[in-house]
């Protein structure tokens, strides 16, 4: 893994410079699946990330080893993501804008000038009308191949007098440009210069950085406001009809913000949302910074716990069929695929992340059994690095099952569709099932997806629409694309339910949640004090899609340095759209995992790895590039092609 490095750009030159085709690489390949709208009246949430200066491990785009990097999963909650650092300009790494548009979420990076050599930078920036366009000119074009949606503009830099209405005409080109290039892009400005160009923090919205506001999508106010700077910019905004493009800014580190921050972020929020009021996060990475990386995920489900009453959990809606997700973070002790052990090493890379449930275990609070959770597990994995464990503690003596709410979408279903989860139980009697809950016009009903065949189930009402499940084997030889890539690579530890839903016998409807639930067919006359099932995999495909025939062709070494140590190979792909990422591997003593990679470039940093013993590179070995589907499999290897280095 390691290898290439996404890094941002320094100076007014660099950016100036930049060529998209020197940066092929760093191009995000996920587009930004839609969510259900909100309503115009409802609060949104920014996120932006500030830990020890950005690009960490995750500026290497094909991975790194250190399975305790930093990763985000909480989605669900906001809108938009901002990449930060104190550099000029800071582009996302792709695997971050990969993840969020995977979860509908943006992803912005930051132009930031700060202090006397931001001065410096800011003034040659807006030096002319000429030279604030061709620099906006070129933050668009790094917009479009970084795959980004928009930019934080941090000026916190005093600016002489005369420059500040170009500084805002430069902040409007920027925006009316990106806006053109990108539907949807935005631009938010921080609270920061105000109109006279002197470096005011106002903590608020008014008559002083309004100017700034008013040509742009939004700002993010600085962190040390009251209750009546909220009640005036809430006013202002108003007057403009913007009331939730204000972002009232909350910094986790809690310098000067209400409540201190920390674990007492929530105070800050509880305040934001009194007024109805959009709000900005800022460095939420304090987790992982402060309590400690062994204990990052139990803490980080803390923090976001305490915030959940206040965050809507935004709905994916049907630009995201197929659907499938492992539960997979991004990271992992060892990489599984077909629920197979095909690497035993740690491993980190955000472009690997599965869509996160949305719902988590704040559901379980005040409801019995209160000791029901749902936690990420890395000792098996269907696919990736992780699978959901669901736990009962224990599960109701009568027979009722306990329900684990997962997911809500809007996912309009008109054309017949393969619904399937995998799990792993070792609990004898214990069972597993699918709930979903359907609108059909006027009506909502539930489809329950069983185990078997028998007449064993929880009780259902007349509303419910109960699936029996078909045998895999047999089901999957119906579909030429499931036969050839799970019949002849699964691992016989997971179990796995095929179902096909066909909206002619049900009328069409739309899908508004995944929930899974355990149960006792039988009760046993003493429970375990604890039950659980591993959920390696749920997957809703339109049965449209397993028609597909995906295939790598034109694999070849492009180039390799004069040492022979550094290879680039490049391939093209059928369908480059239905692949989630590729794994390569090397053929020396079988098949060895290299690492993965997002696009069809990837770089060997170390190819003596991949040959003899010796490191003899006049003997290369061979590289198998495998497509990782988004319907949640890889294609078999015997189907992959391969290329000697």
């Amino acid at each position: 893994m390691a290898g290439p490095e996404c890094l941002p750009f320094k100076t007014v030159e660099d950016v100036l410079e930049f060529k998209p085709e020197n940066y092929k690489l760093f191009a995000a390949t996920e587009t930004l699946v839609r969510r259900i709208p909100i309503a115009k009246d409802a609060p949104k949430t920014i996120l932006c990330h500030d830990m020890r200066g950005g690009y960490l491990q995750d500026r290497f785009v094909q991975g790194c080893f250190d399975a305790d990097s930093y990763r985000f999963y909480h989605w669900q909650y906001i809108d938009a993501f901002i990449y930060f650092s104190h550099n000029l300009v800071t582009v996302p790494p792709p695997g971050w804008t990969n993840t969020a548009h995977r979860h509908g979420v943006q992803m912005m990076g930051t132009l930031i000038t700060e202090w006397d050599d931001g001065k410096k930078r800011c003034h040659q920036i807006i030096e002319s009308d000429d030279s604030y366009k061709a620099f906006a000119d070129k933050l668009v074009a790094i917009t479009q191949h970084y795959g980004m949606d928009g930019w934080l503009v941090n000026i916190e830099n005093v600016v002489e007098p005369d420059k500040v209405q170009r500084l805002c005409d430069f902040v409007a080109y920027l925006t009316k440009s990106l806006h053109e290039a990108i539907p949807g892009s935005q631009v938010i400005w921080y609270d920061s210069v105000i109109n006279t160009g002197g470096l005011r923090w106002q903590d608020e919205l008014n008559e002083k950085n309004c100017m700034f506001f008013d040509v742009c999508d939004g700002i993010f106010l600085n962190y040390n406001w009251k209750d009546k700077s909220l009640r005036c910019s809430k006013e202002l905004a108003n007057s403009k009809g913007r009331a939730m493009d204000v972002y009232v800014g909350v910094d986790v580190f809690g310098r000067g913000c209400l409540g201190g921050g920390g674990f007492n972020t929530v105070e800050a929020l509880t305040a934001i949302r009194q007024h109805n009021m959009s709000a900005a996060i800022f460095a939420m990475g304090w987790v992982y910074e402060t309590q400690g990386e062994a204990n990052f995920l139990q803490n980080e489900n803390r923090f976001w716990r305490l915030l959940h009453h206040l965050l809507p959990v935004r709905a994916l809606a049907s630009s995201h069929l197929p659907f499938s997700t492992s539960f997979c973070q991004g990271f992992g002790q060892k990489y599984y695929s077909q629920g197979l052990e095909v690497s035993a090493a740690p491993w980190h890379n955000l472009g690997l992340q599965e869509p996160q449930p949305s719902l988590t275990n704040a559901q379980f609070e005040g409801v019995t059994p209160s000791t029901c959770s749902m936690d990420l597990v890395t000792g098996a994995a269907l696919l990736g690095g992780s699978s959901l464990q669901l736990r009962a503690n224990p599960l109701p003596k009568d027979g009722s099952p306990v329900i684990y709410k997962l997911f809500c979408v809007e996912f309009e279903i008109k054309e017949p569709v393969v619904i399937s989860y995998s799990f792993k139980n070792e609990e004898v009697g214990l069972d597993i099932f699918l709930q979903c809950e359907v609108s059909c016009g006027n009506q909502t009903k539930k489809l329950f997806f069983k185990g078997d065949n028998s007449d064993k189930t929880p009780d259902t009402d007349s509303s419910t629409v109960v699936f029996n499940s078909t045998s895999a084997t047999n089901f999957v030889t119906s579909y030429p694309l499931l036969k050839k890539a799970v019949v002849s690579t699964a691992s016989d530890q997971w179990t796995t339910r095929y179902y096909r839903v066909n909206p002619s016998d049900l009328g069409e409807f739309t899908l508004t949640s995944v929930n899974a639930g355990l149960f006792y067919p039988t009760p046993p006359d003493q429970q375990p004090e604890a039950q659980t099932v591993q959920l390696g995999q749920i997957q809703i495909i339109p049965e449209c899609f397993l028609d597909t025939d995906i295939t790598v062709t034109d694999l070849c070494v492009l180039k390799s340095d004069e040492d022979g140590v550094t290879k680039t190979l490049m391939w093209k792909c059928s369908n480059i759209s239905a692949v989630k990422y590729f794994n390569l591997y090397s053929m020396k003593e079988g098949h060895q995992l290299l690492g993965h990679s997002n696009c069809s470039t990837y770089v060997i940093a170390n190819s003596k790895s991949a040959t003899t013993d010796q490191g003899d590179t006049t003997h290369p070995a061979a590289v198998i590039v495998q497509p990782v589907l988004k319907l949640g499999f890889a294609l078999p290897l015997s189907a992959c092609p391969s290329v000697e280095l």
